[in-house]
């Protein structure tokens, strides 16, 4: 894309046929196209016309909901908007925009903020959640990969217990296709059967002995859904073939480019909504499962999470629902949850001197300030899309970026492995040839940090039910925030400059709760951190 460098774009804009998109090219190019969550990222679905030297355009009319998109240059150059500064929270690098639930375009700019709140954050509350979720941390596991079996990774839960762990999140054990497999297993998204369990990892009796004893630990269990596909052979595809998507010459397909062993749900059957619904229901049934997780939620038509949610709660209220989206509607009638790895990317800018906390600020309220009051985010590092944290980071920054992710608002997840700098796990493609997580040495530096986060998380209220208060230190690469409640106030500094900086002379007047990273009186080894609690008048 080094012939892109030079083009620029203009915003998306909203006209009374839908959103235009227009892109300013090089003389030198031959085509464009826009692609998103709006079209399956489906590289040729949405050509732009030539309507100038240089001029691209199309208007395309886009459902209510949060979409990522990127223009397709030439059929092989993947770019962001150049006009667009706002860059999806996914780690994916996409460009965004909203179609509110009132029609009208948003595009997150600076000015969003807790003096100058977006719109549907002034008219809307996020949907009513189960009060446990605020207190919940996920760690997500595969069961082939966490024991081997049901039963295997049910002799584990008290690691995770002891980790302070108290949701585990299920990735599928439904049975996995075998026509266009990759790997020795497949990948466990193919599912082949959702009424069955792979026979290789148990059975019902098993999988329903895993969530008791989770639930007897104090856990919740979490269940991972493919939510928009099938197995390119699973058997629905014979029986009900209006069910899915197919190439023009009659095969089934999931649009979603690179997915050649799936098959794709079309949603417009209302009796495939009823199969799913139907699916979904018996699992929580025969499980007792906590919540479900939507795999790819922001390809999912909202009315029908609308109406999974509405299903699931007349049998089971309190469900909790986790959308893999950015989406700030699935908050008003679908989901409790959606993913934010923005703070991933934020950090690494800050250690890398290319950001500051003043951007790290600005950030967190342009995205808080902008979804509905009161809605929960589920905030990672790392995520089964994603390489390891401590990669992506290094090992010394990891363990700073560790104590933002377990200390501020919102709900952490941990994907089995990052906890110890697991070195072998790529992303979920790992799983389709047998990848086992050991377990970790008892006094791994990176399980000891989260260990004694997740403790201080645990015990002390405000760093789970707290407002925010951030603080400005005086070196751009600190980042400080109190977490408050009525009766509780504590202070978080994380040093996120590879050299020491001078410590704020108010912590003389705190009980130090946890201090990472050699310290003194004055200064503050870099990558290093900081929990302490001030001292409040009985």
């Amino acid at each position: 894309m080094t012939d892109m460098l030079d083009a620029h774009s203009c915003l998306p804009q909203q006209t009374p046929t839908g959103i235009r998109f227009r892109f300013e090219s090089t003389t030198s190019t031959v085509s464009v196209a826009v692609a998103g969550t709006f079209n399956s990222w489906v590289g040729d679905a949405a050509p732009l016309t030539c309507i100038g030297p240089t001029s691209w355009a199309t208007t395309l009319r886009i459902d209510p909901g949060r979409h990522h998109y990127k223009y397709v240059v030439d059929g092989r150059d993947w770019i962001r908007d150049p006009a667009n500064d706002w860059i999806s929270e996914d780690a994916q690098d996409n460009s965004c925009f909203t179609v509110t639930d009132e029609r009208a375009l948003f595009i997150r700019r600076g000015q969003v903020s807790a003096t100058h709140p977006a719109g549907l954050y002034q008219r809307r509350s996020a949907v009513a959640s189960a009060p446990w979720l605020r207190d919940a941390v996920f760690y997500q596991l595969s069961v082939r990969a966490f024991g081997g079996t049901l039963d295997g990774a049910r002799a584990r839960l008290d690691d995770l217990r002891e980790l302070g762990v108290n949701v585990v999140w299920l990735m599928p054990i439904h049975p996995i296709g075998v026509a266009r497999r990759e790997g020795r297993h497949g990948d466990p998204y193919a599912v082949r059967d959702f009424l069955a369990i792979d026979p290789a990892l148990g059975d019902e009796a098993a999988l329903r002995a895993f969530v008791a004893h989770a639930h007897r630990l104090g856990m919740r269990v979490m269940y991972d859904w493919t939510l928009n596909r099938a197995a390119c052979d699973n058997p629905l595809t014979l029986s009900h073939p209006d069910w899915f998507t197919r190439a023009a010459d009659g095969t089934v397909m999931y649009a979603v480019p690179g997915r050649a062993q799936f098959a794709g749900f079309d949603f417009a059957s209302a009796d495939l909504r009823a199969y799913l619904i139907g699916a979904m229901l018996h699992w929580i049934t025969v499980a007792d499962f906590d919540g479900l997780r939507f795999d790819d939620a922001d390809i999912t038509p909202c009315d029908f999470l609308d109406d999974i949610r509405a299903a699931l709660h007349a049998r089971r209220p309190g469900l909790v629902l986790l959308a893999q989206s950015c989406d700030e509607l699935h908050h008003l009638a679908a989901c409790d949850l959606t993913h934010d790895g923005g703070a991933r990317a934020m950090l690494r800018a800050i250690a890398d001197g290319q950001a500051d906390a003043a951007d790290f600020r600005r950030d967190w309220e342009a995205s808080t300030y902008s979804f509905p009051r009161g809605a929960v985010r589920l905030r990672w590092l790392e995520e089964k899309e994603q390489g390891r944290a401590h990669r992506y980071f290094g090992a010394a920054l990891h363990r700073a970026a560790a104590t933002v992710h377990l200390t501020l608002n919102g709900v952490p997840h941990i994907m089995m492995g990052q906890e110890f700098d697991e070195p072998a796990w790529n992303n979920w493609s790992s799983l389709f040839d047998g990848f086992t997580l050991p377990r970790p040495a008892p006094d791994d530096p990176t399980l000891v940090h989260y260990r004694r986060l997740l403790g201080l998380r645990a015990n002390h209220a405000a760093l789970r039910h707290g407002s925010v208060e951030f603080v400005a230190l005086p070196g751009p690469h600190q980042l400080g925030f109190w977490r408050v409640t009525e009766r509780e106030r504590i202070f978080v500094m994380v040093n996120l400059a590879g050299t020491p900086c001078a410590l704020p002379c108010e912590l003389d007047a705190m009980d130090m709760l946890y201090a990472h990273g050699a310290h003194g009186t004055v200064l503050l080894d870099g990558f290093g951190s900081i929990v302490a609690r001030q001292r409040l008048p009985r």
